[in-house]
């Protein structure tokens, strides 16, 4: 579009000089040859930029160079302090500035803006000691005029990127399982927004020594993994968003500070060789998970002025699979969180009632030998069968809906219940000692201090044989203590060092601390936990 406009500003100017009667100024021959010499170059220049990326970058510093000259040459041609001709000196010196910033930032604006005002300064001072005709006002402002214009200039060019990409859209599907949409979704904005008719994204993990690929083509697509080799190779070597010919070895990239740059040595692009791709534009995405390549061809009127596009498409695209991964991370962890909280809640109630039950059963069969009427420890079975059955309920119908809200629960008045059961159940006496009054806790609190109880119940039982245990609760400025002790003989000499595994991992979740007591009278466990928990 430069140099296009720039040819229409030539041919504009020299119908302005025909039409007006008095113009030129000085040397009639002269200007016409310059000016239509010059639009000659502009119609060359402008067949150079449609026609080839690589010339067009090539010749933009000539081209300036000689745009500046011939604005030097028509204000002095023009300028007359008699005539009224509208000198295009401001239309010249804001296209000058607006090319310079297009193409080589605000340092292009600075150094063309002093370039600028120090040759008109130059020239007024050469027409005034030939004492050609000059008006000392109209230098003066117009001097003033390209300062203010350069000094906007400088702030448009230092505002950011030049060009401005619309933002990535959300990819479809739930967070942390939709890598392969998000490869779509990145290949398709870019295509989109570059006018792209192929592109290919390449992801490199680091943890596997393969390169997945996606190759979009048209309305088609597909996906292939590429094992180690100059793939993985070139992959895993940053490289800044580049237009490439791979063909001709021309190569333009786009530095850290905006500015673009060329390079004519010998380079494979092995993304592009995979694709037979000869022409396009290339860039790293470094996501966290690993290095890739996002490579787009097929784009009309390609040019340099698309390197800050796909500078910040990778730049979305880095900040899109970086979020994938964290939400992966998370619904990894939240599957760990969740598995082990089953497990533990199996083996702390529906392994250990097993255990129980067999316990019971075993004696039920001595009692039946010895000619006893089972009939009563049948029906208590049965009621410990279906008191289980219904906490089983209650464990799938919390998995399925979690819990609701704030809803909080007396917990002396549930662990009362629950240790008069789980003492019919083991054959032994049990005790609670709590607080008068209810002891409202969270329900997932006094889901998790529940589990906890059977847990401690069932270990002191089995291995250490006990009568008898009991259950201390104490509330303590937002901590809630609890001390379980029961009379068995405590852990084996070689384990007494050993620490609960279910309990210990329930009081760590819920950020509490335990110790533990172990002695030949009895195990006593000192758990403090915050009643304030999110487990």
């Amino acid at each position: 579009m430069l140099a296009l406009s720039r040819l229409m500003l030539a041919l504009i100017f020299i119908a302005a000089v025909w039409l007006d009667p008095v113009q030129p100024t000085r040397s009639v021959a002269a200007t016409y040859t310059l000016l239509i010499a010059y639009a000659a170059w502009c119609g060359f220049a402008t067949v150079i930029a449609f026609r080839s990326w690589w010339y067009d970058f090539r010749l933009a510093r000539l081209m300036h160079v000689i745009d500046i000259a011939i604005f030097t040459a028509a204000t002095y041609m023009t300028e007359s302090a008699f005539k009224e001709f509208s000198s295009p000196f401001i239309v010249f010196a804001s296209f000058i500035l607006i090319g310079a910033s297009l193409r080589w930032g605000w340092r292009g604006v600075l150094w063309t803006a002093l370039a600028l005002v120090l040759l008109n300064f130059a020239l007024g001072l050469l027409m005034h000691s030939l004492h050609l005709s000059i008006d000392p006002y109209r230098f003066s402002r117009r001097q003033g005029y390209t300062i203010g214009l350069a000094i906007m200039m400088l702030w448009l060019s230092t505002g950011g990127d030049r060009a401005s990409a619309p933002r990535l859209p959300e990819p479809p599907g739930l967070p942390g399982l939709r890598h392969d949409a998000i490869m779509t979704t990145i290949l398709d904005h870019a295509r989109t927004v570059l006018g792209a008719t192929g592109g290919a994204i390449a992801l490199a993990d680091g943890e596997e020594p393969w390169v997945e690929i996606m190759i979009a083509s048209g309305d088609a697509t597909r996906a292939l993994r590429v094992g180690p080799g100059p793939l993985l190779t070139e992959i895993e070597i940053s490289c800044r968003p580049t237009l490439f010919d791979g063909q001709r070895h021309r190569q333009l990239w786009l530095d850290t500070d905006g500015m673009v740059n060329h390079a004519s040595e010998r380079h494979v692009w092995h993304l592009a060789t995979l694709c037979e791709v000869k022409e396009g534009l290339a860039a790293s995405i470094g996501a966290a998970r690993g290095p890739g390549q996002l490579l787009l061809w097929g784009i009309r009127g390609i040019s340099p002025d698309d390197l800050p596009l796909l500078a910040q498409m990778t730049r979305d695209a880095e900040q899109a699979l970086d979020r994938e991964d964290v939400a992966m991370l998370a619904r990894a962890r939240e599957v760990s969180n969740l598995r082990n909280a089953l497990a533990r809640d199996l083996h702390d109630s529906v392994a250990q009632f097993l255990a129980g039950t067999l316990f019971r059963l075993e004696a039920l069969r001595r009692w039946i030998r010895e000619g006893n009427d089972p009939d009563t420890e049948i029906v208590a079975i049965k009621e410990a069968l279906r008191r289980e059955q219904a906490q089983m309920r209650r464990m799938i119908e919390r998995l399925r809906l979690g819990e609701k809200g704030d809803r909080r629960t007396d917990l002396t008045e549930e662990l009362g219940t629950l240790l008069e059961e789980l003492g019919h159940h083991w054959a032994i006496e049990t005790r609670l000692d709590a607080p008068p009054g209810p002891l409202l806790v969270p329900m997932d609190l006094a889901h998790e201090i529940r589990q906890i109880t059977r847990e401690a119940v069932a270990n002191a039982v089995r291995h250490g044989r006990c009568r008898l245990i009991g259950v201390n609760l104490i509330q303590d400025d937002g901590t809630l203590k609890m001390i379980v002790s029961d009379d068995g003989s405590g852990f084996p000499a070689d384990k007494a060092h050993a620490t609960p595994r279910s309990i210990s991992e329930r009081v760590e979740a819920l950020g509490g601390m335990l110790a533990i007591d172990n002695s030949a009278r009895g195990v006593t466990l000192r758990i403090a936990l915050p009643e304030r928990t999110g487990a």
